[in-house]
């Protein structure tokens, strides 16, 4: 088993929790190729095995991602053709996408090495873009989302299904997301949660200007069209949260499932109901909470 590395630079508490992880599996004669990102930011010798990240599902058999969801989503972007699997090692609050936490590397290394972990399938979404006759692909875990940017106005988006009309959305926009981006941008604009591991795609409008439009679950194999109308200045177009492109009039996106999927490795430290429950506090009597924690204080 090779491992690769890759980390968040931009949180300093990735640099000795690296160090932990590496010290862990070198003890257990694991080898490690590293991210090239991680050169300068841990200070990692000439002797040290690295490579892109792109580059990296084709070096190892596990890549272990430290971070937060954010740097799990453009790892999973670089990694996702590869079908190497993913772990994420959260070093923030705890996230959505990254399973386990710092205090927990080195129960983490033994369960790899027995091999005592699931990989899990979740699914991708492609959006092709057609604009001045050119076809530009795009791909997105989470969710491609398509809203007004600073414009002050409405826009009305055009949503076909299987080239069956479905709505014109007057919104600020409108979030094409998977199981797994329901917990993302969707929840925030009232979307349903879904379990991750469903097939499933999910159209949620951001503040539509109707009480009787609600988000919608459609089918995995469905085939999305969007597009505005003729007069409108052009929308945004984010996927995941990062990359960004523009629809103007006459431009079209295609959405649908893509032809490969995210490979999310599990050592089952925590299931995704307990991630919900402890993220969103469900079962938590708040007000106690509270009223204990102001009785602390004053005391």
């Amino acid at each position: 088993m090779k491992i690769g590395i890759v980390g968040n630079t931009h949180k300093p508490k990735v640099r000795p929790a690296i160090a932990d992880f590496v010290s862990f599996l070198k003890k257990r004669q694991i080898p490690v190729i590293y991210a090239q990102s991680l050169v300068d930011f841990i200070g990692l010798d000439e002797s040290a095995d690295t490579v892109h990240i792109s580059e990296m599902g084709a070096e190892c058999n596990v890549v272990v991602v430290f971070g937060g969801d954010g740097t799990f989503l453009s790892t999973a972007k670089e990694i996702a053709n590869s079908n190497v699997p993913i772990l994420g090692v959260n070093m923030g609050g705890l996230g959505f996408l990254a399973e386990i936490v710092i205090e927990e590397l080195e129960e983490t290394v033994d369960c790899l090495i027995r091999g005592d972990y699931s990989v899990i399938e979740r699914m991708v979404l492609e959006g092709k873009f057609h604009k001045d006759n050119k076809v530009e692909s795009f791909y997105a875990l989470n969710d491609f989302v398509v809203d007004k940017g600073s414009n002050p106005r409405l826009l009305f988006i055009d949503v076909q299904v299987d080239g069956v009309f479905l709505n014109t959305y007057r919104s600020d926009g409108v979030i094409i997301s998977t199981p797994t981006g329901s917990t993302a941008y969707s929840l925030s604009a009232g979307g349903p949660l879904l379990v991750p591991t469903l097939k499933a795609i999910i159209v949620t409008p951001i503040c539509p200007h109707s009480l009787t439009v609600r988000p919608i679950v459609l089918a995995d194999d469905s085939v999305l069209h969007l597009s505005i109308s003729p007069d409108q200045a052009p929308a945004h177009v984010h996927f995941d949260g990062r990359g960004r492109s523009y629809l103007r009039p006459g431009d079209w996106i295609e959405i649908k499932k893509a032809d490969y999927s995210v490979k999310w490795l599990s050592i089952g430290k925590r299931d995704f109901y307990e991630i919900m429950r402890t993220k969103l506090n469900w079962g938590v009597d708040l007000p106690a909470m509270n009223k204990n924690k102001n009785l602390v204080e004053n005391n």
